[in-house]
């Protein structure tokens, strides 16, 4: 065997052997992991967190006093930090042991070193096999290796690697240099783009357009952008992506873990259930979740119903599942997540054992859903991994929840992007480092040439070099370890033929500078104090001029163009009125109040969600912000209410209080999350303070609440133009209150930041809602009123609730109107004329969802001043948080 060895060449292709049988090309780790084989030294490897596990137990069991207090404030990072430090010190030779006079850090290391049972790195893979090499010397063992053909001098290599290359050739391996630096001068083309895209698809067309002898592409970036540019031309992609710790696989365990650990983070659960980790088997089948569909779809109705768990919408869920004999796998299923979520790890007491049980589950399920799909493969790998630290440090160690993150991080290590996947030609060659480019002339497309940090080793000073190099450790300059890599891209650049670069200015909204080596090429060809960034200028081309009068032409690639005619975008539609056919079937089967509020405020609104059935997903239903404290503060009245029913009179605020507390894990978990705390408190206060002014001016108005959140079903006649419909109309009043002569008062609770809305609604008599409550008791003698919870006040006609002197509801007028608002709305749907009467007020006023809400809230005043004049009615839909906008045209790009 022969093998061409360069220093930056590790991940160079076996394949790229210079095409004789026997001949590879490798650098340092694929030399060693060579060597290990011929010399039977391989062994199964270690994670590099258990490694860092390892150490950190002998940190402890050392326990020197230069690292005490840094491993006492975070374990995690002390343990990988040294650890890179002793691997370092162990690549560069040096024998870690204890000696008088070793600087604090050295002899930190040393005395952990005697302390450490850790499983070999790459650093003690070199120190081994010299070791064993060393021994054979009197009788060297056959290694099958003819010829090692160095790039580098093996002096000017740091650490070990002199020794290494000294004992191969005393094992009968001739070891000599490859050859010289190559004395060429590329041709250089130098293509600067404004972005990525127009970079991509100048590089996909010189690669498209080529006709001869193959190129070969140096990809130093990832070319997913460009893949997507060769495909368009029907070509092969390159299929260049760098690992990412940002993979949906390395994912999975963090988002089960937020979900098990106290406190809940509903959002999180969210998406843990919405979690989809295979493809569908049948195209008409949904994607697979950890989660089976039937389970999944009851609890994110749960969740959109109470934001918490272990609350009633929760616990019917599980006893709908227990009554259906069919469904015994998805109890088992659903009990196993309430058990996490319900009865979360305490934070406070994370030790590997509780680990270890609360995550059996997740191991169970992605073994049962993964059988070789590699995502999933990845996943419990990095599960396993996370347990296989855990069990290092030992089941008494107690781990904080920062150290437990920095767990599951370094366990998870970097998986490669499902979307870079290469593809077969024979019209170039990739590589991804200019070291591996073979000097063989030709073109290379140099695809991303932008200047990269350098990667910075560990920095020793001077005391500890002397000390490390008393140690047996040989230590190089970092500017030769630098000269190092940049020789060895420039042997492979200044073998080409001509090199073509494209690069951007901007990536990733940052500006970037070009590749260094860019600068040593331009600096051959400057004159003596000439500066080389204007040597490099006279080498940039403007893709545009490749355009010429119906072809695309650069450095030999030529395609043909057809220019289209330019087209301007397409101006929004001022009418979003949608017309079509009738649609008689289109009536609803029941009516609350919230669909007729859609049917008056936007019918294309009650179209698609009711008349249609299109939903917003689940998962993004689940309640946040007031409408998630508005759950949470009615069910604290409703409870208050049932517990006091017998006993009569006011809640205290301690009880209010203690309410609160129980409720907020079943319906606003999320305000327990870590800094939410101010958050929770003032809600608490506020709803203490609201509630105590609610129960009391009730109280001394002489009225008792008779029911919360009493259902009503009342029989509703539309008199529609294609026949009368009768529909039941329901829904749930908030709060229903008799005075001491049995007259109702209904009173319908909001928790709402705008303080100003319901009581302009009363005072104009369009407060629909309450009409509809009112109507639903067939009793001319109610009152209505709302009670705002944020604010602690009352909207009334009653004096005794609320001062301010409004006028009586007008009931029956504002019923009248709301039914004929009904009425005419489904005539028009039926008709096949669907209007979206609030987002046509801002569009026919030029204003859109991005006008300030102020400027808005104008708009629609004027228009129902305009309705009332009239005797119409406008309902503000709220377009701005409307799931719809985008249908109806006033969201997103028109052309």
């Amino acid at each position: 065997m022969q093998i061409e060895f360069g220093w930056s060449l590790d991940g160079t292709a076996w394949a790229d052997g210079a095409g004789a049988t026997g001949t590879v090309r490798m650098g340092p780790r694929g030399l060693v992991q060579l060597l290990q084989t011929r010399l039977a030294l391989t062994r199964p490897s270690v994670d590099p967190a258990v490694r860092t596990a390892q150490y950190a137990r002998a940190i402890a069991a050392a326990d020197h006093e230069w690292a005490r207090a840094s491993f006492d404030v975070d374990p995690w990072s002390t343990a990988s930090t040294m650890l890179s430090w002793r691997d370092a010190a162990v690549t560069a030779g040096a024998t870690l042991r204890r000696a008088p006079g070793l600087p604090a850090r050295i002899d930190a290391l040393c005395a952990i070193e005697q302390e450490a049972d850790i499983a070999p790195g790459a650093a003690d893979d070199l120190r081994e096999i010299i070791d064993l090499l060393a021994e054979l010397a009197v009788s060297p063992w056959p290694l099958g290796i003819e010829q090692v053909l160095c790039h580098e001098e093996p002096a000017t290599l740091p650490g070990l690697w002199p020794q290494l290359l000294e004992l191969l050739a005393g094992a009968g391996v001739e070891v000599r240099p490859a050859g010289e630096m190559p004395a060429g001068r590329p041709e250089l083309v130098l293509l600067e783009a404004d972005d990525e895209w127009t970079a991509a698809e100048t590089a996909a067309r010189f690669l498209a357009g080529r006709d001869g002898d193959p190129v070969h592409v140096l990809a130093t970036e990832d070319t997913i952008l460009l893949d997507q540019e060769l495909h368009r031309r029907g070509v092969a992609a390159i299929g260049v992506a760098g690992a990412s710790a940002d993979r949906t696989s390395l994912q999975i365990l963090p988002l089960y873990l937020s979900i098990a650990i106290a406190p809940v983070d509903v959002q999180q659960l969210g998406a843990f259930l919405d979690l989809r980790v295979l493809d569908a088997p049948e195209s008409d089948r949904e994607p697979i979740g950890l989660v089976p569909s039937r389970v999944r779809r009851r609890f994110l109705d749960a969740l959109a119903a109470e934001p918490g768990t272990g609350g009633p919408a929760w616990e019917a869920v599980l006893s709908e599942l227990a009554a259906d004999p069919e469904e015994v796998a998805a109890l088992e299923i659903a009990r196993a997540v309430s058990a996490l979520v319900t009865h979360p790890l305490d934070p406070e007491q994370l030790t590997p054992p509780r680990l270890r049980v609360a995550t059996a589950w997740l191991g169970e399920r992605l073994h049962a859903l993964g059988q070789g799909d590699p995502g999933l493969v990845r996943a419990s790998a990095h599960l396993q991994t996370v347990l296989a630290v855990l069990d290092t440090l030992g089941d008494d160690h107690l781990l904080g929840a920062r150290e437990l993150s920095q767990i599951v991080e370094a366990s998870a290590g970097r998986a490669a992007s499902p979307v870079a996947r290469p593809e077969a030609t024979d019209a170039w060659t990739a590589c991804t480092r200019p070291a591996q480019l073979r000097p063989r002339g030709g073109d290379v497309l140099w695809w991303g040439a932008d200047r990269q940090d350098p990667q910075t080793g560990v920095t020793w000073d001077a005391v500890e070099i002397a000390a490390l190099e008393g140690l047996g450790g040989r230590l190089v300059e970092p500017a030769a370890l630098a000269a190092l890599e940049t020789d060895a891209g420039l042997r492979g650049l200044l073998g080409t033929g001509r090199l073509i670069v494209v690069r951007t200015r901007g990536r990733a909204e940052k500006a970037t500078a070009p590749h260094s080596l860019l600068a040593h090429l331009a600096a051959e060809r400057a004159a003596p104090g000439e500066d080389v960034a204007k040597v490099l200028e006279q080498f940039r081309v403007d893709p545009r001029t490749a355009v010429g009068d119906g072809v695309w032409e650069l450095a030999g690639s030529r395609r043909l163009l057809s220019v289209p005619a330019l087209v301007g975008p397409a101006e929004p539609a001022q009418d979003l009125t949608k017309r079509t056919g009738p649609a008689p079937h289109l009536v609803p089967t029941a009516l609350s109040y919230s669909q007729a509020e859609n049917l008056l405020g936007c019918r294309q609104k009650w179209t698609y969600r009711t008349g249609l059935g299109i939903r917003p997903a689940s998962v993004a239903s689940v309640p946040s912000g007031n409408q998630m404290i508005g759950t949470l503060v009615h069910t604290v009245v409703e409870e208050l209410v049932n517990t006091r029913r017998e006993q009569g009179g006011a809640p205290s605020a301690e009880e209010i209080s203690t309410m609160l507390e129980r409720l907020v894990p079943q319906l606003a978990s999320e305000l327990l999350l870590p800094g939410r705390e101010v958050e929770l408190t003032t809600m608490r206060e506020t709803a203490v303070r609201s509630l105590v002014e609610f129960f009391g001016r009730l109280a001394e108005a002489g009225l008792v609440i008779t029911s919360v959140e009493s259902r009503f079903e009342e029989p509703l006649t539309l008199h529609l133009e294609r026949g009368d419909l009768e529909v039941p109309f329901l829904g749930y009043r908030d709060v229903l209150a008799d005075d001491a002569a049995g007259k109702p008062t209904v009173i319908d609770l909001k928790w709402t930041s705008a303080a100003k809305k319901y009581p302009e609604l009363f005072d104009a008599g369009e407060a629909l809602q309450l009409a509809s409550y009112a109507w639903s008791l067939h009793d001319d003698s109610a009152d209505v009123g709302y009670f705002l919870l944020k604010q602690g006040e009352f909207v009334s006609a009653n004096p005794a609730l609320d001062p301010h002197g409004r006028p009586t509801l007008d009931i029956a007028g504002a019923w009248s109107r709301t039914v004929g608002g009904i009425t005419e709305a489904l005539d028009a749907i039926g008709e096949g004329t669907v209007t979206a009467q609030s987002g046509q007020i801002l569009r026919d006023a030029g204003q859109g969802l991005g006008t300030p809400r102020t400027e808005a809230k104008k708009t629609y005043a004027a228009a129902q001043e305009e309705a009332r004049a009239g005797g119409g009615i406008v309902v503000d839909a709220r377009c701005d948080y409307c799931d719809f906008s985008l249908l109806c045209g006033l969201r997103g790009d028109a052309s």
